[in-house]
C-alpha cells in the first residue's frame, strides 16, 4: 500500500513545535499505522476521509496512548478541529480501550534467567528455577532423585513410570549442577526441605515480575498452547527419529541455533568484562570491545557494525550490529549510568524498528545493556560494580 500521508510536512510541523526526534518518529509512525489499518479494514486510501468512528474503532489497536496523540497532532496539522475533539474524547475514555495485560511468557522467563546469571546465581538454584518452566508440579520437583535423570536419553522418570521432559536450558543447567560422580545415585536432586524454601528462592529472582512457582507453572502451560510441547520439550532421541524437515524449516532451525549461540557468547563476554566495566570510558569503547569479541567467536558469520536501514522517519536508522548471512539478527548496545529502564526502553525501540522494517531481519533481536555504577567510595575500596543485561526482543 502506498503511503498518502504528508509525511515530510507533518514532521516539519512537529519539529516546529520543538518536539524531540524520537517523538517525531513515533508520531509519524503512529499515523502510518492508522493509515495502514484504514486501508486493510475500510479500504480507504486517504486519511482525510476517515471519521471519528474510525479512530474509535482503531483505538484498541493502539500500542500506547502516544499513538493516539500522534493521530491528534496529524489532524491538528491538517486543521481538522472536529477530529481533534473526537480524539480528546477517546483519550479520556482510554482505560476501556486498553487491552488486558499480556501473559508472562517464555521470552519473559528467559529474560529473568539472563539477569539471574548476572547476579552470580548458584548452579543449584539456576537448575531449580529452570525446572519451574516445565510440566512438573513444584512438589514433584523437590521429590526428584539423581537416579531419576537420564542424561543420555534426555528424560526424567517419575516414580509413576511417566517420562518427564524439560527445556534445553534446563538440561544445560543440570549439566553444570550435577557432578559426574553423583549421577545415578539415590539421593535428592534438590536438597530443599520445603516448598516454602522454594518460594524464597523464586522470590529472590522473580519478585519484580510478580511470579511464584505456581504462576510459572500456570504460565508455562499457557505458553505450551501456543508453542507446542515439542518446541519446548524435545529429546535427542526424538530429534533423530523425526522426519527430515523442509528446507525452510531447516534454515529457521540453523538461524535459531545461531541466535542461541549469540546469547550465550554475549553472556560469556559479560562475565569476562564485568570487573572492567568501571574502566570503560563510553559506549563507543564498549561497542569496540564486544565487536572484537563477536568477530573472534563467529569467524564464519557476516557481522556488520553500524548497520544502516530505512526505518521510521525521513533519515536512516542505525543498529549497532547485524549478524547473519541470510537473516540478520540485530544487536543494540547501551551503556548507562542512569536509570536502566530508560536505556532498555530506547534500545528496545531501536531493535523493534529494525525487526519491523528490515526485510531480511530474523524473528528476534538482542539488546545488551551495561548498567554502570561509578560510586567514588566503592572505587576507593576497589569494588567496581556493574552488570551486563541481555534482553531478548
Amino acid at each position: 500500500m502506498a503511503i498518502n500521508m504528508d509525511e515530510r510536512g507533518f514532521e516539519q510541523f512537529l519539529k516546529g513545535k520543538k518536539l524531540g526526534d524520537d517523538t517525531v518518529r513515533l508520531y509519524s509512525h503512529s499515523v502510518k499505522q492508522f493509515e495502514k489499518w484504514l486501508f486493510n479494514e475500510r479500504q480507504q486510501t486517504s486519511l482525510e476521509n476517515a471519521s471519528g468512528r474510525d479512530i474509535r474503532n482503531w483505538a484498541p489497536n493502539a500500542r500506547e496512548p502516544n499513538y493516539l496523540h500522534g493521530i491528534k497532532q496529524y489532524y491538528g496539522y491538517k486543521r481538522n478541529p472536529e477530529m481533534v475533539k473526537e480524539i480528546d474524547k477517546i483519550l479520556k475514555e482510554l482505560p476501556k480501550y486498553r487491552p488486558t495485560p499480556r501473559l508472562f511468557d517464555w521470552i519473559d522467563f528467559r529474560n529473568v534467567m539472563s539477569k539471574a546469571d548476572n547476579l552470580k546465581i548458584k548452579d543449584r538454584d539456576r537448575a531449580l528455577l529452570e525446572f519451574l518452566w516445565s510440566e512438573i508440579p513444584r512438589k514433584e520437583i523437590l521429590e526428584l532423585y539423581y537416579s531419576d535423570i537420564d542424561f543420555e536419553k534426555l528424560h526424567i522418570t517419575h516414580h509413576s513410570g511417566e517420562k518427564l521432559y524439560i527445556t534445553k536450558e534446563a538440561w544445560n543447567a543440570l549439566q553444570r549442577y550435577v557432578l559426574l560422580g553423583d549421577r545415578g545415585q539415590k539421593k535428592r536432586l534438590f536438597p530443599i526441605q520445603s516448598e516454602r524454601a522454594l518460594q524464597q528462592i523464586t522470590k529472590k529472582y522473580f519478585l519484580s515480575v510478580k511470579q511464584t512457582p505456581k504462576t510459572l507453572l500456570d504460565n508455562c502451560q499457557k505458553d505450551l498452547v501456543n508453542a507446542g510441547r515439542k518446541d519446548r520439550f524435545v529429546t535427542e532421541i526424538e530429534r533423530r527419529l523425526s522426519s527430515k524437515p523442509e528446507p525452510e524449516q531447516k534454515e529457521e532451525r540453523i538461524e535459531k541455533n545461531l541466535f542461541d549461540r549469540l546469547v550465550q557468547e554475549i553472556r560469556n563476554f559479560g562475565n569476562r568484562v564485568r570487573y572492567r566495566i568501571g574502566q570503560i570510558k563510553d559506549e563507543a569503547v564498549f561497542n569496540r570491545l564486544i565487536e572484537g569479541y563477536l568477530l573472534a567467536a563467529f569467524p564464519d558469520e557476516a557481522i556488520t557494525p553500524e548497520f544502516h536501514f530505512k526505518g521510521i522517519g525521513i533519515g536512516e536508522s542505525i543498529i549497532d550490529f547485524a549478524i547473519g548471512r541470510d537473516q540478520k539478527i540485530p544487536i543494540e548496545v547501551k551503556l548507562t549510568e542512569e536509570k536502566i529502564r530508560d536505556a532498555i526502553g530506547k534500545g528496545s525501540g531501536q531493535v523493534k524498528e529494525f525487526l519491523e522494517y528490515v526485510a531480511s531481519a530474523s524473528n528476534e533481536g538482542i539488546l545488551v545493556v551495561v548498567d554502570e555504577k561509578r560510586d567514588p567510595d566503592r572505587l576507593k575500596l576497589g569494588r567496581i560494580e556493574g552488570s551486563v543485561h541481555i534482553i531478548i526482543i
